[in-house]
């Protein structure tokens, strides 16, 4: 269990440290609220945390989730990855996978360049989030000046434009009035608007959650107002001025997390995942890591196949019964790569841990048995320090185990990345 490390924040909550998988204790007084246990409801129906009690302390186990986690109104939880990973947003971005923003929980982060796709569902997750006030408390409108020519008018006659308008060419029934009128055609609304539009531009439909992304951000682009027109450039300018200096009315403070997200989507602007900032408030987020690192391995791998290599999802789509005479159980390593060539076969598990156990290795022995192949590869992450790259465990009958470390601190992600594929491909060449 780790000693806890706790730090007060300024809005007087405290924030305790632990890593992914690891367990620290806490007083349970401070997670009561007048005499209750005032659990988020988020935190136990996903599985975001566990605890049990013991006498007067809460013991709070971390599990494959990373993040910052809030679990009660005033005390909130920060796992961090139990192994360092120097550039979180790439493995995203490789992995295809999505950042979850919970509910419960905002925190500020430092702003930085060059969005990643991952980044940007992100920020439009917390995008559409900051607009449903405007949906709910009405958008932002002021009174602007208009003229109009009418036979009909109303509000005060410009007389000077009458005149050169239609006096001097024989219409004298018409005029041009002129008069205020309250629209929602605004800078704030423009910056807002375009930058939904900019979002859908700019996402891809890689997975079914960014599906998702896409098709609720054109239902709210399409639920705004059709009087909105196009921003300028001089619209994204005063936008920033009104977040600085406070300009709208007090009435409308809901608009200003709307327009610093909208902001920084249009001045293509990222967020640090990893490090702390104050420019930006953004919902908190978590991932669960043990299927990020899993999903990451295999996209690495698939990136790097040629035609003669397949790399198959073993979960899925290269799942098979474990024995051969029952259909009870299932065999599903999470990783099956194949040559067309030499018709080798490698099953491998991936596992977010620095070194393979025994049960590990054993699973892996059962997979290539019941796979009929002699080779079985459990890839994990190295801690820093240690050398990434193939070792041999040991040989089984005709089974050979090996273990590939690897390295998510490296300075050089796409060189680690391109090394692990060569290695796992020889294998089986």
């Amino acid at each position: 269990m780790e000693t806890p490390h706790s730090v007060a924040t300024a809005d007087g909550k405290t924030v305790y440290s632990v890593d992914s998988r690891g367990m620290i204790e806490v007083d349970l007084a401070d997670l009561m609220i007048g005499g209750e246990l005032s659990i988020f409801r988020e935190v136990e129906d996903r599985g975001l945390l566990s605890l049990r009690f013991q006498r007067r302390k809460a013991i709070i186990a971390a599990g494959g989730f990373i993040g910052l986690i809030p679990l009660t109104p005033t005390v909130t939880i920060e796992v961090n990855p139990k192994l360092p990973v120097r550039n979180l947003a790439r493995v995203l971005d490789v992995a295809r996978s999505s950042l979850t923003p919970l509910a419960t929980a905002d925190r500020l982060y430092l702003t930085n360049d060059g969005p990643t796709n991952s980044i940007m569902e992100f920020l439009g997750r917390n995008l559409l989030d900051a607009v449903r006030p405007l949906e709910l408390l009405g958008l932002h409108k002021e009174y602007l000046r208009c003229a109009r020519s009418t036979s009909h008018p109303s509000g005060r006659i410009d007389i000077s434009s009458s005149l050169k308008q239609h006096w001097s060419h024989g219409q004298p029934h018409r005029v041009v009035a002129q008069r205020f009128e309250q629209t929602s055609d605004v800078p704030a609304n423009r910056v807002i608007k375009y930058a939904l539009q900019f979002l859908l531009q700019r996402l891809r439909s890689t997975s079914t959650t960014s599906l998702e992304l896409i098709r609720k951000a054109n239902e709210v682009f399409n639920r705004l107002p059709g009087s909105i027109g196009e921003m300028a450039i001089a619209d994204l300018q005063g936008a920033k001025a009104a977040i600085q200096r406070r300009l709208l009315p007090a009435q409308r403070d809901y608009y200003y997390r709307a327009l610093e997200i909208a902001v920084l989507i249009l001045s293509n602007g990222g967020i640090a995942l990893q490090e702390k900032g104050s420019d930006v408030l953004l919902r908190s987020f978590v991932v669960n890591f043990d299927d990020l690192f899993e999903c990451y391995i295999r996209r690495v791998l698939q990136s790097f196949a040629s035609n003669e290599i397949g790399v198959f999802d073993g979960n899925n789509e290269r799942r098979k019964y474990l024995f051969q005479n029952t259909k009870v159980h299932y065999a599903q390593p999470d990783i099956v790569v194949t040559s067309n060539v030499t018709a080798k076969t490698v099953v491998s598990d991936v596992k977010y841990k620095d070194l393979p156990k025994r049960e590990d290795i054993n699973q892996a022995v059962t997979y290539a048995v019941s796979y009929s192949t002699t080779k079985a590869l459990i890839i994990h992450q190295v801690r820093p320090g240690n050398a990434s790259g193939l070792k041999h465990i040991g040989v089984m009958g005709d089974i050979s185990v090996d273990a590939y470390g690897f390295d998510l601190d490296s300075l050089d992600l796409p060189k680690e990345e391109k090394a692990m594929a060569e290695a796992v491909f020889a294998l089986i060449s």
